[in-house]
């Protein structure tokens, strides 16, 4: 848990930056790169058999090509943390997708879609499948179906049970649900007044995200090397 050792736990922030961001992103490439769907794929997956149905299949590519993108996002996310068990994933995720938005930002409208929407679906499965607990509550921060679900099973369970842990359970769903609404909400207006530019606002936001998990990872690496020192301190018959 992000600073868990100081009294105010960060991590619903960090939560509710990303989830803003997932519903900024779905507004972004629906509104303004093809009409494409890119932090969950059930949509792509209905469009492209319908497309391929009827015999366009160029037209159905652009949702393959996003789901392809989406498969190996979530391949690398579960491979990278568990090879390399000393990286702070979170971190370079977090730094990563700040570059690579503020990127996309500068893609020329000349530019065919797909690279814009193809990297979104990669990003967005990266993020979904590493911020995945908060407050030990699985949630996700790109898409809302289960998200809603659970709000409402968790309520449902608090009244029947007078149980006051499944109402926090609900409130933690609906507060990400709020938030990625929220998000989509911003990013239609911003996508109409600022264009391909108005990604930028999604890099600005989880700025303070990775500040917080930099500070976080000198902190800890601070204390291990004072628990290091603690222990060469100590008499050696001991």
């Amino acid at each position: 848990m992000l600073f868990r050792n100081y009294k105010k736990d960060l991590s619903p922030y960090v939560f509710a930056m990303f989830a803003v961001i997932g519903g900024f992103l779905e507004a972004f490439t629906f509104l303004l790169h093809g009409g494409v769907f890119c932090n969950a794929q059930t949509g792509n997956v209905v469009m492209l058999v319908i497309n391929f149905v009827q015999g366009d299949f160029s037209a159905g590519l652009r949702y393959l090509y996003s789901i392809l993108a989406y498969v190996i996002g979530i391949i690398l996310s579960t491979v990278i943390p568990a090879r390399f068990k000393n990286v702070n994933w979170p971190l370079v995720v977090t730094a990563a997708e700040i570059a690579v938005l503020a990127g996309i930002a500068f893609i020329p409208e000349s530019v065919s879609d797909w690279f814009t929407y193809v990297t979104v679906a990669f990003l967005c499965s990266v993020q979904y499948n590493t911020f995945t607990k908060l407050h030990g509550v699985a949630l996700a921060t790109t898409f809302c179906t289960n998200n809603i679900r659970q709000t409402v099973m968790h309520l449902v369970r608090g009244i029947s049970e007078k149980d006051r842990t499944e109402y926090k359970k609900s409130a933690v769903y609906a507060f990400i649900v709020i938030c990625f609404a929220a998000g989509a909400a911003v990013g239609v207006v911003a996508a109409e007044g600022l264009g391909n530019y108005c990604i930028l606002i999604c890099a600005a936001l989880i700025v303070p995200v990775l500040a917080l998990f930099v500070a976080d990872s000198a902190i800890s690496v601070r204390r291990r090397k004072n628990d290091s020192s603690s222990k060469d301190d100590l008499p050696a018959n001991m």
